[in-house]
């Protein structure tokens, strides 16, 4: 039924655009969210915040850095797309077409749940309240470094790279996670 509507030339160029123009449409709602004052994470953060705190201009400015960082990794995963269909002539490159643009996502959903923590803490801090300190930045880091573990998988399995490239994200991944796990238990659990 589907070939009725568009020509096979069509059908070949939405299969090598779709995930760049699906990413660039995303990008642009979060972009347009912004200019319009109403970040797109607005109405998500209101059913996690009270009501009192809505009009709070670092309520405000926390959705505009959290839709921000979705806008950017958007862009991420549209520009590697387009480097692996445009550049490298490969739709099935495994590092434009699933590495970076997972990457991309991960860093995005990682910051909108810890963000949130920092101004929170920051704003009792900045009134004298006491409160839980910020969350420390390795616990922003740790599933990125986590991430590398499979990505070195996957290079060795599918030869997306070097045998020892593969190696080493493997091997990175598992020291990063340790280090950044070790840093993150020897924070204070008292308010700074």
């Amino acid at each position: 039924m589907e070939g009725s509507f568009a020509s096979p030339g069509t059908h070949r160029w939405l299969e090598n655009y779709s995930g760049e123009v699906a990413s660039i449409a995303l990008m642009t709602i979060a972009l347009g969210s912004m200019a319009c004052r109403v970040p797109f994470t607005l109405q998500y953060a209101r059913e996690q915040v009270p009501r009192e705190f809505w009009g709070e201009p670092r309520f405000l400015r926390t959705n505009y850095y959290i839709t921000g960082s979705w806008a950017a990794a958007f862009a991420v995963a549209a520009i590697a797309g387009a480097y692996g269909d445009l550049v490298l002539h490969n739709s099935h490159n495994p590092w434009t077409g699933w590495i970076i643009p997972i990457a991309a996502i991960i860093a995005a959903l990682q910051f909108t749940q810890w963000y949130p923590d920092v101004a929170r803490a920051r704003s009792l801090r900045e009134r004298n309240l006491p409160g839980p300190p910020e969350p420390p930045l390795s616990s922003l880091l740790i599933p990125l470094a986590g991430y590398l573990t499979p990505v070195g998988i996957v290079v060795l399995v599918s030869g997306a790279g070097p045998g020892w490239l593969g190696v080493a994200l493997i091997v990175l991944g598992i020291v990063l996670v340790k280090s950044l796990s070790r840093d993150k238990e020897a924070e204070p659990e008292v308010s700074r």
